[in-house]
């Protein structure tokens, strides 16, 4: 065991794995080895010693680490979502490697409250009164249901009533947080009057919900954001899950996006809730934006101890922020990549050929014409011209490029278009452009030298 442990081939993982997984896997194939030994089969030292490495190494592709994304989905629940700048998580790491004033009042010189300037500068992007930070955009929903509604009724459009990733869907968080669920109109058809006649002295919400993933389209209707807020009185609210967190109005954008908080809540809305990590091009984190004793009720909730975030988020938020109300926003590393031009793809495709022509791999690789799209429930439908790359080696399967590419030493992330494995160099990044040439060598040496993925 103590000789494995120590051969370079097998020593190399316990920094990325940690020896007592390394020694796990060591006992698992020696238990194996012994096993076949007793059979009367021959015990190969080399081969013993390329088991256990092979083993680590399909370990190590279980940590959380970096990944090149060929998919052209922008916004890629599977990767993470929205890419986040190397520079703010630079700034990241000066200032929380330390102790930092997270619940401490500076000016006052005493004890203070979470998120104060990230939420400060919350309500200024959205124009609220009030604000609040909580772990997922889910976790809004939950809260402003069960803390607001809970006992009572929100009335829901049909078409509203939606399933978002992993298998969540709107009903059973209704469920479990407490709160009756209404369904008015039909699927593709709700009028203002489905929902006035729902209203009853048992109502808590109108809750409209962002269509995530998908459009209805064709003979449809469903009444406006502001017709919705004209149902609102003392007792029944107008909440509205806005999802994308889209901060930038459509007159600064080349395309139509979903609209902002601001613009929701001068609709009428009491609250919206959205995603930090979508279109915000921020971290992970749901957001409550509107009104202020609203806000209060939902910050003295009991569940708010367990959905409340850590210095990391509020400090990348914070980061995340100060480019909006700078006038920065281009600077974010989402809308960085979401405004670039063609010619910027073109020129990082043509930086990959050379290193491809250099390393002598260029015959199994050829541009392509392909279509990006934002991802994460934001636009669906809507693609955005693009260039990329197919990697075709006699013999190879498309499938078999796939699973090859996502195991190479960098993992690459590609899909498979017309039969061919494809990479979009819309989400690649600049940075990215030599591992992924090196991992398409890789992949293409591996077919021609005959050795397998491990």
């Amino acid at each position: 065991m103590e000789k494995l442990l120590q051969m370079d081939e097998i020593a190399g993982f316990i920094p990325e794995i940690g020896r007592p997984v390394v020694a796990d896997i060591v006992r698992e194939v020696l238990a194996e080895a012994r096993a076949g030994a007793e059979q009367g089969e021959p015990v190969d030292r080399e081969e013993l010693v390329a088991s256990i490495a092979a083993r680590c190494s399909l370990k190590r592709r279980s940590r959380l680490q970096s990944v090149i994304n060929g998919t052209g989905v922008v916004v890629h629940t599977n990767l993470g979502r929205s890419p986040l700048s190397a520079e703010a998580l630079g700034r990241l790491g000066a200032a929380m490697s330390g102790y930092c004033n997270l619940e401490y009042d500076l000016s006052g010189v005493k004890r203070g409250y979470r998120g104060g300037f990230a939420e400060e500068l919350l309500c200024r992007v959205t124009g609220a009164e009030a604000c609040l930070v909580v772990n997922n955009n889910a976790a809004s929903v939950f809260l402003i249901l069960s803390g607001l509604g809970r006992g009572r009724e929100a009335v829901v459009s049909r078409g509203e009533l939606i399933q978002i990733g992993g298998g969540f869907r709107l009903p059973d968080i209704m469920r479990e947080s407490g709160v009756d669920l209404v369904e008015v109109g039909t699927t593709n058809i709700t009028r203002i009057e489905d929902f006035r006649a729902a209203v009853t002295e048992r109502t808590a919400m109108i809750f409209s919900s962002h269509q995530s993933n998908f459009r209805i389209q064709g003979f449809t209707a469903s009444p406006s954001l502001r017709e919705l807020a004209s149902l609102k009185s003392g007792s029944v609210l107008f909440i509205r899950d806005l999802g994308s967190g889209n901060l930038l109005d459509g007159g600064r954008l080349p395309w139509n996006l979903d609209h902002t908080p601001r613009y929701e809540l001068e609709q009428g809305a009491d609250l919206v809730c959205f995603s930090g990590d979508k279109l915000m091009g921020g971290c992970q984190a749901g957001i409550i934006v509107g009104r202020s004793d609203l806000v209060s009720r939902l910050r003295q909730n009991p569940l708010m101890r367990m959905m409340r975030v850590d210095k990391l988020t509020y400090f990348l938020l914070q980061e995340t922020l100060l480019r909006y109300v700078n006038d920065e926003a281009g600077d974010i590393a989402l809308w960085k990549m979401m405004f670039q031009d063609r010619r910027e793809i073109a020129r990082r495709i043509a930086r990959f050929m050379g290193m491809m022509k250099r390393g002598g791999a260029i015959s199994s690789v050829s541009r392509t014409g392909t279509r990006a799209v934002i991802g994460g429930g934001s636009v669906p439908g809507f693609e955005m011209e693009s260039l990329g790359v197919q990697v075709r080696i006699p013999g190879a399967k498309a499938e078999e490029l796939l699973a090859e590419f996502t195991c190479a030493r960098h993992p690459v992330i590609g899909f498979i278009s017309d039969g061919h494995y494809t990479l979009d160099f819309f989400t690649i990044l600049d940075r990215d452009v030599p591992r992924l040439a090196a991992a398409a060598e890789e992949v293409i040496a591996r077919h021609t030298g005959g050795t397998q993925c491990t």
